[in-house]
């Protein structure tokens, strides 16, 4: 990017780049220079060229080519393209490639938006790749539409469109012709380079240059030459225009490829996380299982120390669980205490082994 031309109190820059910090501090400081060493002296700041010189640039045009880029950084030289024209500095857009998203809104900024007629200009709303939890992506969410909401103002009042009909175009992604820009009040004329730049041609001199051909066999081939230049320019647009959009596709991939990047970040810390609880998972499972051992060979010990008790004092042991008393026997147990629930216990023992010797067959001894 970089002036074409200084000359009768005129300026002219180039934007024919990605929208971006770098870009539009260079724009800063052509613009600077253009008001005097002072200004390019001191950095070019935003609002201290305003006031670096008297009776600087009259007026200044901005060519553009650009797939925009970053709003914030767009908004820096939108105003100061305004603060220029508050100086009474005439500024002219002219779009000989394409405007779209933040370099559409750049151009809102000037007095006089022209369009080549190739040329193309496109408005949509504003876009990001976030990440985060779900109150961080409605915030981001929020934000894109305060954004889109302040960019439709900008068109609505170049326009004079409604806000409601704008949003609508931004949307839906909206790509307008030359033709078409002017008709919506996008832009105010469509510019012929050409047309603006006529060369003068003294046929005279020309018939002694190509003697033997009349008047009309040159008229001829000058036409044919002038529409050879007319195809080359086209084709040069529409290799800018190609340009500028793959520019525009490679940032997108590069931020896709970057999302990606975060993303597989997120799963690999995710996988760890789930082999930690897997691993503590683990390892208390395998604690339960000591505790469950612990607890088996307590019972066990408990059940060992009762017997002992028990043959201590006296006391048979427990009955087998298929010899433990009837519900009601169990129950008249229950109810005694002492000597008592002994003498009880006791009989009821006595009772069943009573049982089981009248239960098994009788034996004879025989001898000879």
């Amino acid at each position: 990017m970089k002036i074409l031309q200084i000359e009768n109190k005129s300026g002219k820059l180039r934007l024919n780049e990605v929208v971006s910090k770098p870009a539009i501090e260079r724009m800063i400081d052509e613009i600077g220079k253009l008001f005097g060493a002072t200004a390019a002296a001191s950095g070019a700041d935003f609002g201290v060229i305003m006031n670096a010189a008297e009776n600087a640039v009259d007026t200044l045009e901005i060519e553009i080519n650009s797939p925009g880029g970053s709003v914030f950084d767009g908004y820096t030289i939108y105003n100061e393209i305004k603060s220029l024209r508050e100086r009474g500095v005439e500024v002219t857009a002219t779009i000989t490639g394409m405007a779209a998203s933040m370099a559409s809104v750049i151009a809102m900024a000037c007095n006089t938006v022209r369009m080549v007629p190739h040329a193309r200009m496109m408005i949509h709303d504003a876009s990001n790749i976030v990440g985060g939890n779900a109150d961080q992506l409605r915030a981001a969410a929020d934000l894109l539409d305060g954004i889109s909401a302040d960019i439709a103002a900008i068109y609505a009042t170049r326009t004079g469109k409604d806000i409601e009909d704008i949003r609508a175009m931004m949307k839906r992604e909206t790509w307008m012709s030359a033709k078409d820009a002017v008709a919506a009040g996008f832009a105010d004329e469509i510019f012929d380079i050409r047309a603006a730049t006529p060369i003068s041609i003294d046929m005279n001199l020309l018939s002694k240059l190509f003697p033997g051909k009349d008047e009309s066999q040159i008229e001829a081939a000058l036409l044919e030459v002038d529409a050879l230049r007319n195809d080359l320019t086209s084709a040069q647009g529409q290799i800018e225009a190609l340009t500028a959009d793959i520019t525009a596709k490679d940032q997108t991939i590069a931020e896709n490829v970057a999302a990606i990047a975060a993303r597989d970040e997120q799963i690999t810390g995710l996988t760890t996380d789930l082999s930690t609880a897997n691993s503590a998972l683990e390892s208390a499972a395998a604690e339960l299982a000591e505790k469950d051992k612990a607890i088996a060979e307590a019972k066990e010990s408990a059940g060992k120390e009762a017997a002992q008790i028990l043959a201590t004092i006296g006391q048979p042991e427990p009955l087998p669980d298929n010899e433990q008393p009837p519900a009601n026997h169990l129950a008249t147990f229950n109810s005694l205490k002492g000597a008592e629930a002994t003498a009880y216990f006791n009989k009821f023992q006595k009772e069943i082994a009573a049982e089981q010797r009248a239960a098994m067959p009788n034996q004879s001894t025989a001898t000879t």
